[in-house]
């Protein structure tokens, strides 16, 4: 990162970018101490499929919400940076009153309530976030920086994921899981509350404005994506989102109530898809940079129906280590290259209220998703179903895959690239050639440097 910031020769970006990635740092430190075990939280307190679905759904539906009501914030304040500081640190006290509130009642309902209140506060200045990022960021290197900024992130997340499944190991056999969730997210509030310190260094650039006259709502907004081109990537983009979620709020239940993994496994797998993630986001960068998003989103986005049923068969550790590790490496490309596209398909002016629509749009899909594997997870439990484990969930799982490789099948097609990029390979050459060139190169710079070379790295072939 630091020799990729050194290229940029204004120096108010390259502080403001360190910046930015301190307080993508910050922001991985809570998820991993609170936001990525929520739904563990919830079912402590005996949520169900039904009530777990509701806090993830619950949550999209703010995030949903907030993205809209944020574009017109910033529209109206003109000020991105003081909205970010403020709902970033709503957002860090949010995590002491779900402990509290969950605490006092003994329910799932108050960590359903509260995680969606917290979501609505910090997504409200997710729009006007984008489009200071969009202005501070290069278009040339958008996805070297992404890529190295979504590692670093990634690598915090892994640590603090990694620090949260040993503390709730340790804590469960002594009956202090409560007492270790109330460390573990009063440790989170504190890390998010560093991201209000950080964006504090950031240089914000005047805001560019659009005329009343061209302001798209999200009624207009809808209205776009009968056309070709950009509607297209969106009516794929969150038809895939609504076939992924429907999978999401349950897995959790199948891995700790079905398959009876204690919460050290639990994370163990879980990190597996991180570390995968993190270590993906340098290697899919620079080739969106050089194919282009709309390559890498359907090489990417293929794979996505094969992972869904591979957890229908999956029975041991192994083989979810194994379906992780795909997934984690996938799933880089998928999330990189969606942000990147729109980031290249719409002018700069546009980016908030774009990224506002689109946001709310992908998140109302997100939250019918999540409702529905919650309905259709208490809908097969009583049922008597051979090969499935009790509970019937794999049913959730092969539903969720039939959708989204419906989804790939009938409308990737319609998404195009919009901008020159290099002629692209066969896919064999990002899951193949491509790895095994980079770890060659690496196994010869290493031998170069044994025997004195200077430490060159193999030609490209």
């Amino acid at each position: 990162m630091k020799k990729l910031l050194a290229s940029i020769p204004d120096a108010r970006v390259r502080a403001s970018l360190a910046a930015s990635t301190a307080d993508g740092a910050c922001w991985a430190l809570m998820y991993g101490f609170s936001e990525y075990f929520i739904l563990p939280f919830a079912i402590f307190f005996g949520a169900n499929a039904l009530q777990t679905s509701l806090v993830q759904g619950m949550g999209q539906l703010g995030v949903a919400a907030a993205q809209l009501i944020g574009a017109a914030l910033i529209v109206r304040l003109g000020r991105r940076k003081r909205l970010s500081r403020i709902t970033v640190a709503i957002h860090a006290a949010s995590w002491i009153v779900i402990y509290a509130a969950a605490t006092i009642t003994k329910s799932p309902w108050a960590v359903v309530v509260f995680y969606a209140l917290g979501l609505f506060a910090t997504s409200l200045s997710g729009p006007g976030w984008l489009s200071w990022m969009n202005e501070l960021v290069p278009a040339q290197m958008r996805g070297k920086f992404w890529g190295k900024r979504n590692m670093i992130v990634g690598l915090v997340q892994f640590a603090s994921i990694a620090t949260t499944g040993i503390v709730l190991r340790i804590a469960e056999p002594a009956g202090k899981t409560l007492l270790a969730f109330g460390l573990l997210f009063g440790l989170a509030a504190i890390s998010r509350a560093g991201g209000v310190v950080a964006i504090g260094y950031q240089y914000e650039p005047p805001m560019e404005r659009l005329p009343a006259g061209e302001r798209q709502g999200f009624p207009a907004f809808l209205r776009s994506l009968r056309g070709e081109g950009f509607g297209r990537f969106v009516v794929f983009s969150v038809i895939m989102t609504f076939s992924v979620n429907i999978m999401g709020p349950v897995l959790p239940i199948y891995l700790l109530k079905v398959r009876g993994l204690d919460y050290f496994s639990f994370t163990a797998v879980a990190m597996t898809g991180m570390v995968l993630s993190f270590l993906a986001m340098n290697y899919w960068g620079p080739l969106t940079d050089r194919f282009g998003n709309r390559r890498i989103l359907l090489v990417t986005s293929a794979v996505l129906p094969l992972l869904t049923f591979g957890w229908v068969f999956a029975r041991g550790l192994p083989a979810m280590f194994g379906l992780q590790i795909v997934g984690g490496f996938v799933w880089a490309g998928v999330n990189l290259s969606t942000t990147n596209f729109i980031f290249d398909s719409v002018e700069r002016p546009k980016i908030a209220m774009t990224m506002a629509n689109f946001n709310a749009l992908n998140n109302t899909c997100a939250f019918a998703g999540s409702i529905t594997g919650g309905l259709l997870a208490t809908a097969v439990a009583g049922l008597s179903i051979p090969f499935f484990e009790p509970r019937n969930l794999q049913v959730v799982f092969a539903v969720s895959g039939l959708l989204r490789l419906l989804t790939f099948v009938f409308l990737s097609k319609g998404v195009k690239e919009v901008r020159e990029v290099e002629l692209s390979p066969s896919a064999s050459h990002f899951y193949i050639r491509e790895p095994f060139t980079r770890i060659l190169g690496r196994f010869q710079a290493f031998a170069d440097l044994w025997r004195g070379d200077g430490g060159g790295s193999a030609p490209r072939p």
